[in-house]
Parts: C-alpha cells; structure tokens; sequence
C-alpha cells in the first residue's frame, strides 16, 4: 500500500517541476532574450537541477518549442462561419502570442538556432509552422470551395505571404507585429477580389 501511495503522489510532483521550469524558462527568456538564455539558468530559477531539465527535453531548442506551444493546445477554435471571420481569428491567435515579448523571443531564438541545427529545424517546422500553415491551408480551402475565394487562387502562395508577412513584422521591424495586422491583412485580401471580379 505504501508503495502504491507514493507512485500516485509522485505525478503531481513531476506536473508541479514541469511548470516551473516552463515558467521559469519564459520570464527568464522575456526579461534577458535569446542571447543569454541557457538551461543553467532555468534550473536556477525553477530551482531544480540541471538533469531534471534534460530528462525533459534533450536540448535547449526543444525546451523552447515547447515552451511556445505551452497553452496553444487550448487554444479558441476558429468559428466556421466564412472565410473573414475565420481567418481574423487564426491571425488574432497568431498576433496576440508574437505581441508577448516572451514568446516573440522564443521564435526569434528557434529560427537562429534552426539555422544550424537540422533536428531542431525538423521538430521547429513540425511542431510550430506546419500546423500554423495548415490551419489556414484549411480556411483557403473552405473559402475557395464555397465561392468566397476565387477557384484559381495560389493557396501555397498565399499562405507564403500571409506567414511571410507575420515574420518580417517581427523579425525586421521595430515595432513588431501590430495588433491591427488580421484587419488589415484581410483588407488586402478582400481588395484583390474585389478588383479581380470587377466589383
């Protein structure tokens, strides 16, 4: 019985390490960006040691992968009432998260680090922007088969340029992404079907 008991308590615990090395990894990576970010100093601040990090993640970058997922999985599902509404939502999700210093650090940080590490770069495109791209492949989809796009729109090309977008906001502006970039995105969009069928 007693070793039953301590089997049972045990899990808790481990959820209870797990979030504060995840809490500790986003306020450390908010307040001193990618460039000083290191395992060593998320045990120091989750208070735990060192291989009870890599026992969780096998490296720095996948720690930070799943640092930026951390409450996506719960995210609002989109409405499914037309293509405006839908998309505005999906790049509401996307804009309120780079518009967090924490995380726009963790994307800045996972693209550099990509850059030279191929696993990293696999599990990155995986985990963070295939599902991105295809949650709005499936909106452009929805939208072209009921009429509200047109039947010879590119998909691929605008899903390059809508994430493309998204990127150079943060990556090569000052400002970062705004908060009114959905509104205006869909703008454009809205525009060139409009001038493409005469309206």
């Amino acid at each position: 019985m007693t070793q039953v008991a301590s089997v049972r308590t045990g899990r808790p615990r481990d959820q209870a390490v797990n979030r504060a090395i995840l809490d500790a990894a986003r306020d450390l990576i908010a307040e001193q960006g990618y460039g000083s970010f290191s395992i060593e100093a998320v045990a120091a601040r989750a208070a735990v040691a060192k291989q009870s990090i890599y026992r969780r993640w096998a490296s720095k970058g996948a720690l930070l992968i799943d640092l930026y997922m951390d409450g996506l999985e719960s995210a609002r599902p989109l409405p499914g009432t037309g293509f405006g509404p839908d998309f505005k939502a999906l790049m509401s999700q996307t804009v309120q998260r780079q518009r967090d210093m924490a995380y726009a650090n963790v994307l800045k940080g996972l693209m550099i680090e990509a850059q030279s590490d191929a696993d990293l770069r696999q599990l990155f495109i995986a985990k963070i922007v295939a599902p991105r791209r295809e949650t709005l492949r499936r909106v452009l989809l929805q939208a072209k088969d009921k009429g509200e796009l047109p039947a010879g729109l590119d998909v691929e090309m605008m899903l390059d340029l809508t994430f493309g977008a998204v990127w150079f906001n943060m990556i090569a502006t000052v400002e970062g992404i705004q908060s009114d970039f959905p509104e205006r995105a869909l703008g454009v969009f809205e525009t060139l079907m409009a001038a493409r069928s005469g309206a």
